[in-house]
Parts: structure tokens; C-alpha cells; sequence
């Protein structure tokens, strides 16, 4: 049937004939060749209104020309398609609409005086016949002119800071371990470091920014009611002599149930409450009540005003009860020495509160809460399994043991040298099936159940940092950088990155974050940090041998670095979320290990005016010049007027005093401030709290300079430091001409 059809195609020529004439069926063509038609990625704007071929030639096309009309391409170039136009277009309306919103920043942010000098300026500029009119030119010519303006000593934007700064993700694909189950990257981490940021998957991110942005974290409830019905049930004039009200005593208490409790509880909060209410002394006592009243008038001031008038006479009823005390092996003496301890060290007596501290460890050995080697001495044996003294034992035991290692951080000294050996608080009752008794089980709390999450973490954490206090600080007199070993910090350093892998989803992600939560991501990167420091002055290539590391090889710069900068990140989500929560001590050793980082960056860099650097710097000036007030961000930049007359009534105003000059000595010293600078910011402060206890004696031996640290203690101290500042500002002057 196939002769039926006409062949579309002649049948294949034999060989033979082929061969005999092969070019007889096919005459060759001798003309010229065709030339193909040039293809144009983009019509011009004419040649695509009238439907009709553009051959793209630029500046006018063939049709334009003979027509003799104007030629227009919406392409930038003859390789640009349309999308790839389209796509510019968007970047540069995107641009300029950053250009406009920092403009608006700065008329937001800056003084009155400084805002109306930044319009008269706008308008002079737009004014001009040749003036810029694009508002990148714009905010250029206004940034140049006020860059000399004192008044304004951070350039950057704080929107534009908050998006450089603070992206939506950190890890790094370079970290296959940390994408993989129930890590603290899982959700949703797709994108790839920041810009800026080495190795910014080297530190585990434990804290990702949700959709939400910066302001998706869980509010103080305190602020609005107390987390507790039964608070408003007790009698405190039971508990005290000290004539406070009921309500306000019951507030401030649900201010630290709130914020410090759960990451650092020293007590059970159920039990304490409990007897409270019914007047029983199990879980409660006159001088656990008194201490703790002593700490939260000290702390949450700034939240209630009133409570300032009562912190001398909390502090002294304290002691008064602690000497009477403090040979009475109770679990409530031990919880309260370390409020005590707190109280009179942000007060400035260092002496007291030190003799307390070590008086409150000798009883909880004593008790075998910790510092035994073997259960048969530990106070397993007179707790007999009871559950409600369990419950307290475990929190009380393992909260002194978290602040102790949190304060060596700070005073770089060790004080427990065995973990306690009772269970972590919970895990009994859960491995014997009682967690309802653990957990807060009344509907009238508000109190989340799950609470208890954060100090488990924390538990499991100060674990590992009780091990690199021990090497680093220990009993002996060899300073910390002969004891630190590269295969030590790699050990540790191993475990802190397992134990960040292994941090349940609550604890790690950013949406909805509790002030407890943040509070663990700032604990671990300023222990990275300190693990790290030793190796920064000589061994700083280094390079770090960890399991998780398959494709990276950081060293021990990088891992720093990168938990600093992380750091950074921290403290503004700390900052913007959680102002009324600045108060943790904990954050004051985070703002103390952030501007060590500036100064001692700006050193190696030799970039002594960094504006990165300094906004840092002045962001931890500013927190603790504002310590116990409302903190807002707009305010960083403008140090002077961040100030408000509440900050020093509390009668911390002389460690907080302390503890800026050592930081402005060493910035003299490091040539990071000009001595008018440092003058400039201490007296701001000093002129309002030369009004409160200006005759007090400071007594502080903490550390200050981390880095010297690491090789001369001594000399790193606080109070070294500050004795040296006038001394540093007065050389400063007559060297370099510089004048107050």
C-alpha cells in the first residue's frame, strides 16, 4: 500500500551514479549568501506600539530613523532583556526608597535642633539649580555634612542597621550537622550567611528572627497582672518588717518569677508560694523573703518606682537575718545568700557580699547540695525520696550551682568544684511518672507549664562551663593563657556545639521567644567567647578540629568572631524587645563581653574609628548608663540624652560608675575615645548621680578587661581599671592636645 502515496522526498541515489556525478542532482549556489536576520532582545518603545520588527540598533533603530522619530528602549543596553529591565527597575525603587526611609530615620531618631538643621539642609540641597535631586545624592551630601556633628556619633540608620544586622537567617550549608533533625536551624533556614559575617555558621545560631521581625517575642506579663493569683492571697507583713504594701511586694515578686526565675531558679516557685500562703516555713522564710524583696526593689526599680525607698531596708533586715541564720543548715538560708549576694554586690560592697557568698556555698556543701564526691554524702541521704523536698533540694541545688558559674564568668574565679549530684530539676519526677508534680499544675497560674525547659538546658549547660572554669580559673596561681590548651578548647568546644544541637525547638526558635530563652542564647556566646579568648594574641590560625565541621576549616578567630557577631544580634533583639527586663545579671555580663569585643577588634583592625565598632561600644554605654530606666533604641546614637534622672536611685549607681571607667580607661588607653569623648560621657552620667550616696566606697574585683585577663588578672580588675582612667584621660590631653 505505500506505492498508493506521493514520496515527500526522492529515493537515495546509488553509489555509482553518485560517485559519477556528485553534483548533478544538486547544482551548487553560487550567489551571494543570505545574511540572517539580526535578532534584538528588547523593540523599542515605537517599533512595540506599532506591532512592527525592531532590528534594536542603538541610539535609534532603522524604523525610527527612517521615520524620523525619537527612539526610546526601556532596556539599559542591547544584551538587557525586558525582565532583566524590569528586575533593575525594581532594585532602584527599592533603593531609593531605603535612601528615603533613612532620611525619615534621622529626622525620627536625631534632637529636635539636630532634625530642623537636617530639613534646612534638605532644602538648601534641592534648592540648588545643580543641586543632587536623587535621594541617594541627597542623603550623601547630608550624611557628609553632618559627620563632624558630636551630637550624632552613629552614622547608621537604625533600620537599615536592624536589616544588616539581624537577617532572617544565619546558617550556613557549609554545616550539614546543623540542618539535620531537631536542631536550632531546622526551621526554615535556608539562606546562606550574611554579607559581613565570617564564618557565621562556624557558632551554632541558636535564635533565628521570624517572620514577624524583631518584635514577635512574648511580652512581661507583670506588666499587665501577676503571674500568680496566689501572690495576691499573702500577707507579707508576716514575712517582713519592712512596711511595704501588699500589692507591691506581690508585683515585685511577679517581676522575678517572670524574669529571673526561670533560667536561674534558686528555689521551687510552687512549694515557695504554697507556704507562703498558709504561713508555713518549709519553703519559705523571713530572711528568703527579705532577700528577695532586697533583690527586686535593687532590680525592677524602673518598672515601680516606689520600690526604690525600700531596697537599704530590705538589705539590712537581710543581713540582720543571715548572721542569725546562716549556721542553721536550711534550704531557704542557702537560697537566700545568694540573693543576698547579688543585692549587696551590685551595691558596691564586695566585701559583704563576698563573706556571704562563700558562707552560702560552705552551708550547701555542708547540706551535700554539691561539692561531694559520692551520693552517700550527698543530701539524697536525708531526703529520703520525699517528693515536695526533692522538688526544692533539686532547684535550690542546681540554681546555686548555675549562678556560681555564671558569676565566675564575671569574676573569674572558681567556687564549686563538684556539680551537684542530685537530679536535675524534673527529671526525677519524670522518670517515676510524677511531671504533674513538677510542672506549675494550677489553672491559676500564668506561669507557662513548660517553663521549666529553659534551667534543664541551663543545667545541662553549666555542666560544660563548670569544666572550663575549672582549667581556666582554678585554684592555682597560673593565669589563664598558660592553662588553655588548642585539644581542651577543641573538647569543649565540641560538647557546646552537641549540646546546642540537641536543644529542644521551643528553646531555639525565634518566633515568640521568652526573656528566659534569649537569655540562654547570650549565656552560650559568651562562653564561646571566653573559651576561645586565650588563643587570640598568639594562637589566632589555629585551626578547630570539630565533628560538625565537614566542609569548613575555622580557626579559632573565626569561632569567636562569629559568636561576637552574633552577640551583636543579641543585644539589639535584647534591647528593642526586652527594655523593661534589662536588669539581669546576666545581661550586664553580656553588655560587659560585647564592648571587650569592640575595643579589642578595633585594636587588631587598626581601624580605630569603626562605625560598627562604636555604635557597639556606645550600645553597652548606653545600657549601662541606663541601667533600672526604659531603654529605647532610637535613643543609642544620642548617649547624652539617653539618660533619665531615675537610674541611680536605687543606690547601684556607684558599681555601675565603676564599671564604665574601667571600660573608658581601656578605650583611652586603646585610643578608641579621645579623652573629651570619655570626659563627655562620664559626666553626663555623674551629673545625675552625683545626687545619691556620692560619699559611698565602691568595693569590686571583677573583671573588666577579658583580654588582659588572660595574663595579668590583676591588672584587669575593675577597680585597677577605673583608679587608672583619670590618670590615662590627663596623659591623653597633653599628648595628643586634646582638651576637656
Amino acid at each position: 500500500m505505500s506505492d498508493n502515496y506521493k514520496r515527500l522526498l526522492p529515493a537515495p541515489m546509488s553509489p555509482g551514479s553518485a560517485q559519477a556525478n556528485p553534483e548533478g542532482s544538486f547544482p551548487k549556489d553560487t550567489g551571494p549568501p543570505v545574511k540572517k536576520r539580526t535578532v534584538s532582545k528588547a523593540a523599542c518603545n515605537n517599533c512595540r506600539l506599532k506591532k512592527i520588527r525592531c532590528d534594536g540598533k542603538r541610539p535609534s533603530c532603522t524604523a525610527c530613523s527612517r521615520a524620523n522619530m525619537e527612539c526610546n528602549f526601556v532596556t539599559a543596553s542591547s544584551d538587557e532583556t525586558p525582565f532583566m529591565a524590569l528586575k533593575r527597575e525594581v532594585e532602584s525603587l527599592r533603593r531609593s526608597t531605603e535612601d528615603m526611609l533613612e532620611i525619615f530615620d534621622l529626622l525620627e531618631s536625631a534632637p529636635d535642633a539636630v532634625s530642623l538643621d537636617i530639613l534646612r539642609r534638605l532644602k538648601s540641597i534641592r534648592n540648588q539649580a545643580e543641586g543632587p535631586s536623587d535621594p541617594v545624592d541627597v542623603l550623601a551630601v547630608v550624611k557628609k555634612t553632618l559627620e563632624d556633628d558630636p551630637l550624632l556619633p552613629v552614622k547608621i540608620s537604625n533600620r537599615q542597621l536592624m536589616a544588616g544586622l539581624i537577617p532572617e537567617t544565619q546558617q550556613t550549608p557549609d554545616v550539614p550537622s546543623m540542618a539535620q533533625g531537631d536542631t536550632p536551624s531546622t526551621s526554615a533556614a535556608t539562606g546562606g550567611p550574611s554579607e559581613g559575617t565570617p564564618m557565621s555558621g562556624i557558632t551554632p545560631t541558636l535564635l533565628e528572627t521570624s517572620d514577624s521581625g524583631t518584635g514577635s517575642f512574648e511580652p512581661l506579663q507583670s506588666m499587665h497582672t501577676i503571674v500568680d493569683d496566689r501572690l495576691k492571697s499573702i500577707d507579707f507583713q508576716r514575712w517582713t518588717n519592712v512596711p511595704i504594701t501588699n500589692e507591691l511586694a506581690a508585683m515585685l515578686v511577679s517581676l522575678y518569677l517572670e524574669i529571673d526565675h526561670p533560667w536561674c531558679p534558686l528555689f521551687d516557685a510552687d512549694l515557695f508560694l504554697d507556704d507562703c500562703v498558709q504561713g508555713k516555713t518549709h519553703f519559705c522564710s523571713t530572711l528568703l523573703m527579705n532577700s528577695l524583696l532586697a533583690w527586686t526593689c535593687q532590680s525592677y526599680s524602673n518598672l515601680q518606682p516606689e520600690a526604690t525607698n525600700f531596697v537599704a531596708a530590705f538589705e539590712s533586715e537581710a543581713e540582720r537575718l543571715w548572721e542569725v541564720e546562716k549556721l542553721n543548715n536550711t534550704l531557704t538560708a542557702a537560697a537566700a545568700a545568694q540573693l543576698l549576694n547579688s543585692t549587696s554586690a551590685s551595691r558596691g560592697r564586695d566585701d559583704f557580699a563576698n563573706r556571704c557568698l562563700d558562707e552560702g556555698i560552705e552551708m550547701g556543701k555542708r547540706m551535700g547540695l554539691f561539692g561531694v564526691s559520692s551520693e552517700n554524702a550527698s543530701a539524697l541521704t536525708w531526703l529520703d525520696h520525699h517528693q515536695d523536698w526533692l522538688r526544692a533540694a533539686c532547684h535550690t541545688s542546681w540554681g546555686i550551682f548555675s549562678c556560681a558559674c555564671m558569676r565566675s564568668l564575671h569574676l573569674h574565679r572558681a567556687e564549686i568544684e563538684t556539680p551537684p549530684l542530685l537530679p536535675m530539676p524534673g527529671e526525677y519526677f519524670e522518670t517515676h511518672g510524677f511531671s504533674t508534680n513538677y510542672t506549675y499544675s494550677r489553672t491559676r497560674t500564668l506561669v507557662p507549664t513548660r517553663v521549666g525547659e529553659a534551667f534543664k538546658a541551663m543545667c545541662k549547660f553549666n555542666l560544660i562551663v563548670h569544666e572550663l572554669i575549672w582549667v581556666y580559673f582554678g585554684k592555682s596561681d597560673v593565669v589563664p593563657a598558660a592553662r588553655a590548651t588548642i585539644e581542651f578548647a577543641e573538647q569543649i568546644y565540641q560538647r557546646l556545639f552537641e549540646w546546642a544541637q540537641s536543644l529542644p525547638l521551643e528553646l531555639a526558635r525565634g518566633r515568640r521567644n521568652r526573656h528566659s530563652y534569649l537569655m540562654i542564647h547570650l549565656y552560650y556566646h559568651c562562653t564561646v567567647m571566653e573559651l576561645f579568648w586565650p588563643f587570640l594574641q598568639g594562637s589566632a590560625d589555629k585551626v578547630i578540629k570539630v565533628d560538625a565541621f565537614l566542609t569548613t576549616t575555622p580557626t579559632t578567630k573565626d569561632i569567636h568572631e562569629s559568636s561576637v557577631n552574633q552577640l551583636k544580634r543579641l543585644a539589639l533583639i535584647y534591647c528593642i524587645n526586652f527594655t523593661k527586663a534589662c536588669s539581669s545579671t546576666l545581661w550586664h555580663i553580656a553588655l560587659l563581653y560585647l564592648a571587650n569585643a569592640m575595643l579589642c577588634e578595633t585594636m587588631r583592625s587598626g581601624n580605630l574609628r569603626d562605625p560598627e565598632c562604636w555604635f557597639y561600644f556606645m550600645l553597652c554605654m548606653t545600657c549601662y548608663e541606663n541601667m533600672c530606666t526604659y531603654y529605647y533604641l532610637s535613643s543609642m546614637a544620642i548617649i547624652a540624652r539617653c539618660l533619665n534622672s531615675q537610674a541611680f536611685r536605687n543606690g547601684s549607681f556607684q558599681v555601675v560608675e565603676i564599671t564604665m571607667l574601667g571600660l573608658l580607661s581601656m578605650a583611652l588607653r586603646n585610643g578608641f575615645l579621645s579623652a573629651p569623648e570619655a570626659n563627655t560621657v562620664l559626666s553626663d552620667m555623674r551629673r545625675i548621680g552625683r545626687r545619691y550616696n556620692a560619699q559611698f566606697t565602691v568595693q569590686a574585683t571583677f573583671m573588666v578587661d577579658l583580654e588582659l585577663a588572660m595574663t595579668n588578672p590583676r591588672e584587669a580588675q575593675v577597680q585597677t581599671l577605673a583608679s587608672a582612667f583619670h590618670e590615662l584621660a590627663i596623659f591623653r590631653e597633653f599628648t595628643t592636645g586634646e582638651l576637656r
